[in-house]
């Protein structure tokens, strides 16, 4: 229940957040536009799109231009993939994901902080690779907790899906929204090394993620490895 000493805007913000985690509106599907939903919520049109705009500031919405705004698609928005320069830039098909390692472990210390969960508790550990064609040009390691992932055990036996972020939504109810990564260079771990088939400690960019649902909280954790010469990133500041 929505408490009504909030702030209007917070009120708002409120509904529509949970509109939002009832699947009232689709990843990637198009929002209202801002006056219907002020008229549905008797509000002000310029509330409504101060809600809106709080919403494209925490990674929720998102706003395309001369669309409209629409529901957060994190696999599209948030891909490790574009840390990578691909031999063909010009071909637009999606890596392919193979998963080396899925099992179930008891979270250590720093796991255990990462994603917020007790030490000892269940987590499902994953090792994956892109690959371009036959060449590896991504290493992930991935942690999820177990209690909220248990379902896609099942699943990731007999698919290896190249985004992984859709399926969570699909099979666990788990949507990703907002991830934070930080880079660093790194050297490049023995057993990854050999899947890229280069000299164990070469040099590589490491990427770390947390990944956190609708509520904030933190749903992965994952660190990806891309070698030196394979690492490319752009940013448009404006």
């Amino acid at each position: 229940m929505i408490d009504p000493r909030l702030p209007l805007h917070i009120q708002i913000r409120d509904k529509l957040m949970g509109r939002i985690a009832d699947r009232v509106w689709k990843s990637g599907e198009a929002l209202p536009g801002e006056d219907r939903l002020a008229e549905e919520f008797s509000v002000s049109v310029g509330t409504m799109r101060k809600v809106i705009q709080g919403l494209v500031h925490e990674g929720v919405l998102e706003r395309k231009q001369g669309k409209g705004t629409f529901i957060t698609s994190a696999y599209e928005r948030n891909s490790m993939l574009r840390f990578v320069r691909f031999t063909n830039p010009s071909q637009s098909r999606i890596p392919r994901a193979k998963i080396l390692t899925l099992t179930v472990q008891e979270a250590d210390a720093q796991i255990a902080e990462k994603l917020d969960i007790k030490t000892g508790a269940k987590t499902i550990y994953m090792h994956r690779i892109r690959l371009d064609e036959d060449e590896v040009i991504l290493a992930e390691h991935i942690w999820l907790s177990h209690k909220l992932f248990s379902k896609l055990i099942a699943h990731l036996q007999k698919e290896s899906p190249p985004l992984l972020y859709p399926v969570y939504d699909e099979i666990c109810g788990v949507r990703a929204v907002r991830a934070l990564d930080e880079l660093a260079m790194d050297h490049m771990p023995d057993t990854d090394a050999a899947l890229f088939n280069i000299p164990a400690g070469s040099a590589c960019m490491r990427i770390q993620r947390a990944m956190r649902d609708l509520n904030g909280d933190v749903i992965e954790w994952r660190i990806s490895y891309v070698p030196s010469d394979r690492f490319h990133y752009t940013v448009e500041i404006r």
